[in-house]
């Protein structure tokens, strides 16, 4: 993937909004041990935001500036009791919780969807598979290579190399890329394994 010119131009709201989204999902945290403790990198800590970002405008349809909008109007009914005068941008400033509280009313559906941006006005099925893409995206930038292409994350496939070993590689216990073997030994299979049922 390779950021539109959108994503690179993308309004400071939306930029805010997906940094709010991957910290309430994955924040950073200290863990202690009894020989110490140790800090765990965040998803904001690791820009995940960017591969979110990156996601959502490399669709056929950029929807980043949308999907950030929705973030905002799902506040808007989570909270125009306590703050009739809702500004742009409202959904960044929640603490993490309420964050989290504002996604699960959109997952649930609980705003009115004809008040909600194009494409998701009235089109619940594509808000679920948005809001899900939140989470996966989320959690698929957190833990692949992503963090460890540096300057060549934005390269095409093809052309990213790691420049440093992902901090979420150690925290899963994962070793790196095995590079296999050239020679292809083939499976162990016995005609019984072969015989129709």
């Amino acid at each position: 993937m390779v950021p539109s010119s959108k994503s690179i131009k993308c309004p400071y709201t939306t930029r805010l909004n997906f940094m709010a989204v991957v910290d309430a999902l994955i924040p950073s945290s200290l863990m202690t041990f009894p020989s110490g403790w140790t800090f765990q990198y965040g998803a904001l800590d690791l820009s995940i935001w960017k591969y979110l970002l990156m996601s959502f405008d490399n669709l056929p349809t950029p929807l980043s500036s949308e999907t950030s909008q929705l973030l905002d109007l799902s506040v808007i009914y989570e909270y125009k009791e306590r703050y009739p005068h809702i500004y742009k941008g409202l959904f960044s400033t929640l603490s993490r919780n309420d964050r989290l509280k504002a996604i699960t009313r959109l997952e649930n559906l609980e705003v009115p969807l004809d008040t909600l941006p194009i494409p998701y006005k009235n089109n619940p099925t594509l808000l679920q598979i948005m809001i899900d893409s939140l989470y996966q995206l989320t959690f698929f930038g957190y833990y692949s290579e992503w963090y460890g292409y540096a300057d060549t994350r934005y390269n095409p496939p093809s052309f990213r190399h790691l420049r440093t070993y992902p901090v979420s590689w150690a925290y899963t216990g994962y070793p790196g890329p095995s590079f296999g073997y050239r020679d292809f030994r083939g499976f162990l299979l016995k005609m019984r394994d072969l015989e129709p049922e």
